[in-house]
């Protein structure tokens, strides 16, 4: 099993430490761990580094933490760790592993993060699985250019070159294809990011992903969009603009 990297945040330095602490003298399949002290910081992060889970408190000073998660769209695993138990429920419309309450506790925490682990770990078990099976039944060995795609009841195995693009939808992702097929994937835009060659595809705003392939222009003018084979055109955000340009080599 693979180490995996989480982000704290929380507003109050004392907790965060301690959450920090816990982790590394309990949970060593948690390999690097960093903090952010309210929402803004947490999405400098985030937008830098992939997280593979997220531990975030509720209240943070003026935003909350389902603030932050309405932000970024895609969402690593998450455990909430709070002092207020009312927002329990409402945690769980997210990507959420556990609702742990405030003084942590060390068993509740170490459970909550084998949580984590066991659910990464299926989730790697089926797609190699699956490419394996995909790559004998073609006779052939070594890298195909195809991605597995699983929904609640099946897996589809799709060609790269086939995708328009890929939407984030909450915890789901929605991969539109050439032949104006919608698939509906039961893992976040995040997740399948680390899949997708960063040659081929480019993360263009928190919602959207794109086959580079597929790109006709980018307007420089009106706004920040991308137009995409059959007209279809989607927003840059403004922190990804300037990176697609310079990726692209477009002055």
């Amino acid at each position: 099993m693979r180490k995996i990297d989480a982000l704290i945040v929380d507003d109050e330095k004392y907790n965060a430490d301690l959450l920090e602490h816990f982790l590394k003298q309990n949970c060593p399949v948690v390999d690097r761990i960093d903090i952010a002290n309210d929402l803004e910081e947490a999405l400098e992060k985030i937008e830098s580094h992939r997280y593979d889970l997220l531990f975030l408190d509720i209240i943070l000073q003026e935003k909350t933490g389902f603030d932050l998660l309405d932000e970024i769209s895609d969402h690593p695993f998450i455990i909430f760790v709070t002092a207020f138990e009312q927002y329990a429920i409402d945690s769980f419309k997210y990507n959420t592993i556990d609702y742990l309450l405030k003084p942590i506790q060390i068993e509740a925490l170490t459970a909550a993060v084998d949580r984590v682990v066991e659910r990464i770990k299926n989730q790697e078990t089926i797609d190699r699985n699956e490419i394996q099976r995909f790559e004998k039944s073609l006779g052939r060995e070594g890298k195909v250019d195809f991605i597995t795609i699983s929904s609640i009841n099946k897996v589809n195995l799709v060609k790269k070159s086939d995708i328009l693009y890929c939407k984030s939808s909450g915890r789901y992702t929605e991969f539109h294809l050439k032949n104006k097929n919608v698939l509906i994937a039961s893992k976040s835009l995040g997740e399948y990011e680390m899949h997708l060659t960063f040659k081929e595809f480019f993360r263009i705003h928190n919602s959207y992903m794109i086959n580079l392939n597929h790109l006709v222009n980018i307007s420089k003018k009106s706004g920040h969009v991308c137009e995409l084979v059959g007209e279809i055109k989607l927003p840059i955000s403004r922190r990804r603009y300037d990176k697609l340009l310079h990726y692209l080599n477009i002055n």
